[in-house]
């Protein structure tokens, strides 16, 4: 396996989502500063409607990293031209029916907010910049996709890191300019239109130093759109189950409810997808390796990655366990935070919808997408079905209790039994992790509850922030010193780092 490929796509991977969140922490007092205040509670509001745009994009860009990977591992060049091809068609489709979409959704917004857009200033020209930018950024998910299919993963990588800067420059300039709304929306169509000149150069830079043609061929095209019939459907039921807990949950529950809920809820999700990202990184390694024939490639690297995985998922899920109430009320004042049965629920979905997560990304990347699509579908449609019956009698418990138990029978056991079917979760990985598990778990544990009593004890009149700091500091270091003892691969690295990082330049200053 190619570590530099990998270390590429967790740069492009977690780069792409911190350097956002920067961004949101830099430029929101400027929107607040420099946006009437009115304006800018609209605009965030129909911006959530113009996101269902991206429910028109069937997942075109995985489609392509997952068939040119596995194709460049096959060596079968020819079939890379014609799905480089295919997925230039499918692109420009995706762009046509993602504009239509938008403009349909832009007609009929005043009607869905009951308000006149036409009365805030510049909104209604934001409004038309925002759905081109949107448009284009599924472009840029495609020319993405083909790149990282490719391993031109650095481009990708750098392409993503200098478009979100392209992003900040453009925006903050624009908004000192006085250019109101204007500045977000042709900010993101500037990163968008960068992403996609950045992509395209760099990928006919490698097309030509390998002799690569693009191939367009209508027989090919038609194949290569018919997968999308379950990827589409998959993403738009996903899209619309994911948020459907809060739409039922606003029928049944006071408004104020609903707010605490999503206070609580958001530092656990925000953490799980940074974490997911993780296994998506993996996803263009896996493909090629697959068309290489490696089997037993693939079973080392799923190995030992989903072993490193599931102790991140079982550290930050233990911390959570530990520092959440302090967490919650640091951030947004006392009486926001909904007790301990909601967080152990909201806890218990992250970690195995996690490791659910990695299974399902596996198998994709293994070409198992039609069988991948076929059961979100089935996830999302059960899942809304049950929250429907249960939100009226049991709230928000009950959503969190019907939540849980779906992602136990589909991400977390169906996935993981299914990437054991396909050969690629061997027995023994399986025994070891659980033994690990059995160790690491109940110790983590005693930890939680051995920091939190240590912590209210000694720090009872210390602030939130205080507490919330000394509580992380102290499980951080027994965490990992458990992982140590517990885990000789740990041990290891620990060795190795220890070497290259003190022992070998203290050697060489003593040599000085």
């Amino acid at each position: 396996m190619n570590n530099r490929i990998l270390k590429w796509n967790l740069i492009f991977q977690y780069g792409f989502v911190i350097t956002n969140i920067i961004n949101s922490i830099i430029l929101f007092p400027y929107y607040l500063k420099y946006i009437d205040a009115t304006t800018l509670g609209i605009w965030l509001a129909t911006g959530n409607i113009l996101a269902w745009m991206t429910l028109a994009d069937p997942g075109v860009g995985d489609v392509l990293q997952q068939k040119i990977a596995e194709l460049r591992g096959k060596k079968l060049f020819s079939e890379i031209g014609q799905t480089i091809g295919s997925g230039f068609m499918a692109s420009a489709l995706l762009l046509v029916i993602s504009v239509i979409v938008g403009f349909i959704f832009f007609f009929l917004i005043g009607s869905i907010i009951n308000k006149d857009v036409s009365q805030y200033p510049n909104l209604q020209m934001a409004l038309m910049l925002s759905i081109i930018a949107t448009g284009m950024s599924l472009v840029s998910f495609s020319m993405s996709g083909i790149n990282q299919g490719m391993h031109n993963s650095a481009h990708v990588a750098v392409a993503s890191l200098i478009a979100n800067f392209v992003f900040l420059l453009v925006t903050g300039l624009l908004l000192y300019m006085k250019f109101g709304v204007i500045s977000i929306a042709f900010g993101n169509l500037c990163r968008a239109l960068f992403i996609n000149i950045y992509n395209w150069l760099a990928m006919r830079s490698l097309l030509r130093k390998e002799d690569l043609k693009i191939i367009f061929s209508k027989t090919h095209f038609k194949s290569f759109i018919r997968i999308f019939s379950f990827t589409s459907v998959s993403r738009i039921i996903g899209g619309f189950s994911s948020s459907m807990d809060m739409i039922i949950l606003a029928r049944f529950i006071p408004p104020g409810m609903i707010t605490i809920y999503e206070i609580n809820k958001r530092p656990i999700n925000l953490t799980q997808s940074m974490l997911g990202r993780h296994s998506v990184a993996l996803m263009p390694l896996i493909s090629h390796a697959k068309g290489t024939g490696d089997m037993a490639g693939i079973n080392n690297l799923i190995s030992k990655q989903f072993k490193f995985y599931s102790y991140a998922a079982i550290f930050v899920a233990c911390m959570f366990c530990l520092v959440y109430r302090d967490l919650i009320t640091a951030w947004t004042g006392s009486g926001k935070y909904a007790g301990d049965t909601i967080m152990y629920l909201l806890v218990a979905i992250f970690f195995f919808y996690l490791i659910g997560y990695f299974m399902s990304n596996m198998a994709y990347a293994l070409g198992d997408i039609k069988r991948n699509s076929m059961v979100n579908i089935i996830r999302g449609i059960l899942l809304g079905v049950l929250l429907f019956f249960i939100a009226k009698k049991y709230g928000i418990i009950g959503t969190l209790v019907a939540t849980l138990s779906v992602v136990l029978i589909t991400d977390f056991s169906y996935f993981t039994y299914r990437l054991y079917k396909l050969g690629y979760l061997k027995t023994s990985l399986i025994k070891s992790t659980l033994n690990l598990w059995a160790v690491v778990v109940p110790a983590g544990v005693m930890l939680v509850w051995g920091c939190k009593t240590l912590v209210q004890r000694m720090f009872v009149e210390t602030m939130h922030i205080t507490k919330l700091i000394i509580s992380s500091g102290i499980f951080t270091g027994f965490f990992m010193l458990l992982l140590i003892m517990a885990d000789g691969e740990v041990r290891d690295i620990v060795k190795l780092l220890k070497q290259k990082f003190i022992l070998i330049p203290y050697y060489k200053l003593r040599k000085v």
